[in-house]
């Protein structure tokens, strides 16, 4: 095994890129050339990349080796409903009254303010698997969410309306519509999403 000085650093560089939509979906991964890229040996970024397997950011496939994990429009309908219906959850079991929170975004770290805010509605459920599993939906939406300022130009004011409302804590329905109407709306973008993720700069 890689020391963690050594593995925490290649992780978070790979898993970043990964994050960032850098490599087109399905894109193999060769460790060699990683391993040169970054200034280490093969070792931890195989370590690295196995660990990142099990987050499902990338795929290990016989006789291929690693890639890039792929998506197609139907598998990201699939995790944007399923984020919709998790953060719709949170908020039913949430309790009353205000609720602390992110509300201030720019379109230039758009992905990471998103992801704040529903960790953060997560959160207020109480349930730590809930939130691990949001958590994780935020890490494979991200490379996603990226592209939003591009396709929708109001995707700020969307998710400042939603930071608002939860925020505000007096009207749950009106959140819940929120909610479900911004992750409609991407579900409806799933193949302009898949177009412009399988075509990332390598």
């Amino acid at each position: 095994m890689s020391p963690s000085h050594v593995v925490e650093p290649t992780y978070r560089k790979l898993k970043q890129r990964l994050l960032e939509g850098v490599w087109p979906l399905g894109h193999r991964l060769e460790a060699a050339r990683l391993a040169d890229e970054l200034g280490v040996s093969m070792t931890p970024v195989r370590d690295c990349l196995n660990r990142l397997v099990g987050e499902r950011l990338v795929e290990l496939r016989p006789g291929e080796g690693f890639r890039v994990a792929y998506l197609n429009e139907g598998v990201l309908r699939d995790l944007f409903e399923f984020n919709a219906a998790l953060l719709v959850f949170a908020i039913h079991v949430s309790g009353p009254g205000r609720q602390p929170g992110p509300s201030e975004t720019s379109s230039e770290k758009h992905a990471e303010h998103v992801a704040a805010l529903f960790d953060t509605i997560a959160k207020v459920a109480g349930n730590a698997v809930l939130r691990e599993t949001v958590a994780a939906l935020n890490d494979r939406l991200h490379a996603a969410r990226c592209l939003d300022p591009g396709f929708f130009g109001d995707c700020d004011i969307e998710i400042q309306q939603i930071a608002a409302d939860f925020q505000e804590g007096s009207d749950k329905d009106a959140l819940r519509h929120r909610l479900i109407a911004y992750h409609e709306r991407r579900k409806q973008a799933a193949s302009q999403y898949i177009r412009t993720l399988g075509q990332a700069a390598d």
